[in-house]
């Protein structure tokens, strides 16, 4: 009879200030955009959020990042950027068509 023990329980990591500041910039562009039916603001807003978190992932250390932190320094910021870059586009996509 073999006998397992369960891996120990992973630490928790706080999520910190930074994580909640492109968290509020990204709800608020989402309650801009739903809310108040402005489409660019609110998706460029959300956009800027997670623009924000490649920027504070870039520059924090390792230990204050806190929930931004997910896999290496590298892929987190290009994830973030990439994420970024395509709200962007999209919301400027869509609210020219609705322009046009």
């Amino acid at each position: 009879m073999s006998t397992t023990t369960a891996p120990p329980p992973r630490p928790l990591i706080p999520l910190g200030a930074g994580w909640w500041s492109c968290a509020a910039l990204v709800l608020g562009g989402l309650t801009w955009l739903v809310i108040g039916g402005d489409l660019l603001a609110g998706g460029l807003t959300m956009a800027g959020g997670f623009a924000l978190a490649a920027v504070l992932r870039r520059v924090l250390p390792e230990e204050r990042v806190g929930g931004l932190h997910m896999r290496g320094r590298r892929i987190d910021v290009a994830l973030h950027t990439a994420t970024a870059v395509a709200v962007a586009v999209a919301v400027v996509l869509v609210h020219l068509r609705e322009a046009g």
